[in-house]
């Protein structure tokens, strides 16, 4: 099984992005919570989620050598926020390129 088919498995949420914070694939649950459509989520970048901007330098900046789970506020399309909890899992693609898988639960 691939990254991306692992995600489309997943119960919670979750987007792959690469390091700087572009989503390059998310599951049916994930865009769910955030309003998008699954075909025009990869055209956003993290930024576009995380309630506070200096969260989300300092989580693009520490990247994760084993799972890093946080407490944090996201915001859907609409721009309302909400709590959740995200679990970051560094990995990579089949061509070696690093990638971060983030799991989103609602709290």
């Amino acid at each position: 099984m691939t990254i991306d088919e692992s995600i489309y498995e997943a119960e919670d949420a979750v987007c792959i992005s690469n390091h700087s914070g572009r989503i390059l694939t998310a599951n049916n649950q994930f865009c769910k919570m955030f309003g998008f459509e699954p075909s025009e989520v990869k055209w956003h970048y993290l930024c576009d989620l995380y309630r506070y901007e200096d969260e989300l330098n300092r989580i693009l900046q520490n990247i994760p050598e084993h799972d890093d789970i946080l407490q944090t506020k996201m915001r859907g399309r609409t721009g309302r926020s909400f709590p959740c909890i995200l679990t970051r899992r560094a990995t990579k693609s089949l061509e070696g390129i690093p990638l971060l898988m983030h799991y989103v639960q609602r709290v």
